[in-house]
């Protein structure tokens, strides 16, 4: 979410919106934010009372089943959500740095988590993909 407020910090200092009517951005923006929202809120549900700095287990159920990282998916579905909505350019152009510094941290936590899990994280990462 730094790099949206960045993004909007840019907007402010220096104009720059996407071409197409406003109509476009909500019909666009609104559902991707919608499917972010519900990801996150099914995700959280499915950590349940999993302290996620410090995992005493690993969370296999809902989209966790389906994806390693469905958080950070589901914020990046917002940060492209709201950027159409307010049919801005700068979040878009930061979004490639935005990407890698996710990426960065992903591969982070995945050491941890191999780590801390040994051979169950091992067959968790073999058996469920990193995005989708």
């Amino acid at each position: 979410m730094v790099g949206l407020g960045a993004g909007l910090l840019l907007e402010a200092v220096t104009r720059w919106r996407l071409p197409w009517p406003a109509w476009v951005g909500h019909a666009v923006g609104w559902p991707l934010v919608a499917a972010g929202l519900a990801l996150a809120a099914w995700a959280v549900r499915a950590a349940g009372p999993v302290r996620m700095e410090q995992p005493d287990r690993l969370v296999r159920e809902g989209p966790y089943a389906l994806a390693r990282n469905p958080m950070y998916l589901a914020w990046t579905l917002v940060y492209l959500g709201l950027t159409f909505v307010l049919r801005v350019v700068w979040p878009l152009v930061l979004l490639p740095a935005v990407l890698v510094r996710v990426q960065v941290e992903v591969v982070r936590e995945e050491r941890a988590l191999a780590e801390r899990f040994a051979g169950e994280y091992g067959g968790y990462r073999a058996s469920v993909r990193r995005w989708l």
